[in-house]
């Protein structure tokens, strides 16, 4: 089963949306990284794995890149990310 892994930060309201809709779609078994501590590094390594996106939050599955807080939104509406993570 691919593992979902999120990039996060604290007092985040972004990150906060797309926790929560990962509670809500069931998916409660993903891996959350922080970049607090480390964050211009961090945001280096997200642009690069985006292809130039810096900003939190970010999530990929299996070490595909599917976007943010409202990427993610749309594809637990749509029921791809269940598929994704299946």
């Amino acid at each position: 089963m691919p593992k979902l892994r999120l990039y996060t930060k604290s007092y985040c309201p972004y990150c906060d949306q797309a926790r929560a809709i990962l509670e809500s779609g069931g998916v409660t078994d993903y891996d959350e990284i922080s970049i607090d501590g480390n964050e211009l590094k961090m945001r280096q390594e997200l642009y690069k794995m985006t292809g130039g996106r810096w900003d939190v939050p970010q999530a990929f599955v299996a070490d595909r890149y599917i976007g943010d807080d409202d990427d993610l939104a749309r594809l637990a509406r749509s029921g791809e990310l269940a598929k994704l993570l299946a």
